[in-house]
């Protein structure tokens, strides 16, 4: 058995003595891809069909989380197993992971920072025949570092086209552009289409805003930022 494994053992086992009842487990990457390799646990891509063909975990099955029907689906699957669940970056598998506990489903594990993170360690996925990988404002690290050595503040907008809180911020950003446009240079780069970028940047979520000039990072925030947060950022520049 190798520590992985023994690991979520022994948590397990502190829950059970302790008497207290943790229906939903975080496990990183590696965590779970030693599990995998020792079994064929119910493994379940909570993303959308286009983001699972672009590149998914061997043996998983796919519901797309947005989907109408995606909770009455997720309600068949057994009780009495352990299920673990992955998304992106761990934010849709975790809403239907709680959905799950919610409904009395007790041994629910969740990639705490999703396939990104997978990506990250270089472990595999698998790549479907019908896969479209998305172009839209892909961006290559030799264009990433060329673009923040501008003398110009440049205000990077790290999103996905699935992400909610991205399109919600992105429409805040989008409001502004006009406003700051002599002080700030406002970049959008798609984190789907932009992986060689996001591997070598080791980003691990989205919406992530970050602000460079002249090759110097002056500002990052990862997660929903609000206008009012924006614009005082903006204002410093």
């Amino acid at each position: 058995m190798n520590r992985y494994v023994l690991t979520i053992l022994i948590h397990l086992i502190v829950q059970s003595v302790s008497g207290q009842s943790e229906p939903i487990t975080q496990l990183d990457s590696k965590e779970l891809y030693h599990l995998l390799m020792e079994g064929s646990p119910t493994l379940l891509d909570v993303r959308t069909r286009g983001e699972y063909a672009n590149g998914h975990i061997e043996g998983a099955g796919q519901l797309n989380y947005y989907a109408f029907d995606f909770r009455p689906k997720l309600l068949l699957l057994p009780k009495d197993k352990p299920l673990y669940l992955y998304c992106n970056t761990g934010y849709r598998s975790q809403k239907a992971a709680e959905f799950l506990a919610d409904n009395g489903y007790q041994h629910v594990h969740n990639l705490q920072y999703g396939i990104m993170e997978w990506d990250l360690h270089d472990l595999p996925v698998i790549t479907e025949p019908d896969a479209k990988p998305d172009s839209e404002n892909k961006m290559e690290p030799d264009e990433f570092h060329a673009l923040i050595q501008s003398d110009k503040p440049v205000l990077i907008d790290f999103y996905a086209p699935w992400c909610g809180p991205c399109r919600q911020m992105m429409s805040v950003i989008d409001s502004l552009e006009e406003t700051y446009a002599d002080k700030i240079y406002i970049v959008r780069i798609n984190a789907d289409a932009s992986k060689k970028l996001v591997k070598e940047l080791q980003l691990m979520g989205v919406p992530f805003l970050t602000i460079y000039q002249n090759g110097e990072k002056l500002f990052e925030n990862k997660g929903l930022m609000s206008e009012n947060q924006i614009i005082s950022v903006m204002e410093k520049f």
